[in-house]
């Protein structure tokens, strides 16, 4: 079978690239890459065969339809999200004004009414039909969807078309799900939440599993590691990329740092800092607290994180005494390491309007997979951050039971098997 992969973030996603590895030992693999995405992506590639997509036409009618879907596409039912994710990509941008103007239409057109189904924006873009694409026997593609032009040909040309909702988070704040093609995803909570929040049909959703946390299956299956510290310590995952809201959590560091302190406790905290931040002087003066150590030492050129350093980030965790943060995909994977996963939820994060820590707290994802149940794992106030850290001691049990809540319908799956089924699914 001849199998069209529509990727991006290529670089950054190991995981998309060893399986579609995989997948091409046993198909033969076609890689549809944007232009501006070639040269990393060749990089990364392998023998798959590379294809640019060009099928943007920079005509009067595709500005019409593309600036009506910027201003009145339907958002999902989870709007916060969607706000918080467009605040971080803009603030990606190095030019302040650039940024000035960014945040000014996206301030903008939250205000205004979200009536435009992506679909109907699908079918009324004009696309150039420069792409080969007659020989591809199925197409997958990956959440958010990178380039609608060329995705609507495929649709509109009725080839067979999978979308893998690649995170956990992806239905609550992106817009790009058209009703007319499969989705793959995690499992049964994720499929509920493409029907809750961006209309889905059950029928058109396939229960795939993660391509992620095929690491995490693999990690499980290795022989233990020695502690890469000398001393016993709590991790902190930091989760945030916008700049506004990162001063913020190292404000929640540096406080749980002093009440360590308070108590005596003779636990350390590791900090990483968050990948995909473009600036990590941010992080710099936590360097100077006594009881903190900055676990800086994984990043690489361009924002990726390498296997060897994805499974050192395990073993950290795994070592822990446990693992704190404010909403991050590692406090799942530390439910499955048997690490105590902690959030934090203070009633101080609620100043600063929709930018505001409680927001990114209680984004759709946190709040349904992470804080829908009573435990000591959420922790709201100095107190019961004490009392936690006592139980470490006394009660870790206690503590794992939140892990086993939070990932009981996830079930693991080893890179290939997770191949397999991306591809028949």
């Amino acid at each position: 079978m001849k199998i069209g992969f529509a990727v991006h973030f290529f670089d950054f996603r190991n995981d998309v690239r060893k399986v579609i590895q995989l997948v091409n030992q046993q198909h033969e693999v076609v890689l549809f890459v944007r232009k501006a995405d070639e040269e990393i992506i060749r990089q990364h590639a392998g023998n798959a065969e590379i294809r640019i997509v060009d099928e943007h036409k920079n005509s009067f009618i595709n500005k019409i339809w593309d600036n009506l879907f910027r201003f009145f596409g339907k958002l999902p039912k989870s709007r916060q999200n969607f706000y918080l994710m467009e605040y971080f990509k803009i603030s990606l941008s190095e030019k302040e004004n650039v940024q000035q103007k960014a945040y000014s239409r996206l301030n903008l057109s939250m205000k205004l009414p979200r009536f435009l189904s992506y679909d109907t924006y699908l079918k009324n873009i004009r696309y150039k039909r420069n792409t080969q694409i007659d020989d591809i026997d199925q197409f997958i593609c990956f959440t958010d969807i990178s380039d609608s032009y060329f995705f609507s040909r495929l649709i509109q040309e009725n080839k067979k078309v999978k979308v893998y909702v690649y995170s956990w988070d992806h239905p609550c704040k992106h817009v790009k799900y058209s009703e007319q093609v499969r989705y793959l995803v995690w499992h049964e909570g994720l499929k509920q939440d493409l029907i809750d929040l961006q209309n889905i049909k059950p029928a058109k959703i396939h229960i795939s599993g993660s391509s992620q946390f095929a690491y995490v299956y693999e990690f499980l299956q290795q022989p233990p590691a020695p502690s890469p510290y000398d001393f016993n310590y709590i991790y902190f995952g930091c989760a945030i990329g916008i700049p506004a809201l990162t001063v913020k959590e190292i404000q929640v560091i540096e406080q749980i740092s002093r009440w360590l302190q308070e108590i005596q406790s003779p636990l350390k905290l590791v900090v990483r800092p968050y990948p995909v931040l473009t600036n990590w002087s941010y992080y710099e003066n936590l360097k100077q607290l006594p009881n903190v150590v900055l676990d800086d030492q994984f990043r690489s050129k361009n924002l990726s994180v390498g296997e060897e350093q994805i499974y050192e980030k395990y073993n950290k965790i795994t070592h822990a005494e446990a693992f704190i943060h404010l909403g991050t995909t590692m406090g799942l994977e530390a439910c499955f390491i048997d690490t105590p996963s902690v959030i934090l939820d203070f009633p101080e994060f609620s100043g600063g309007g929709i930018l505001s820590l409680s927001n990114f707290v209680h984004q759709f994802q946190n709040d349904k997979y992470l804080m829908s149940m009573n435990a000591p794992n959420i922790v709201h106030s100095a107190e019961e951050f004490k009392e936690f850290v006592q139980k470490l001691q006394t009660n870790k049990q206690e503590l794992l039971v939140y892990n086993k809540q939070v990932v009981k319908q996830i079930k693991l799956k080893s890179f290939g098997e997770f191949a397999q089924d991306l591809v028949a699914g």
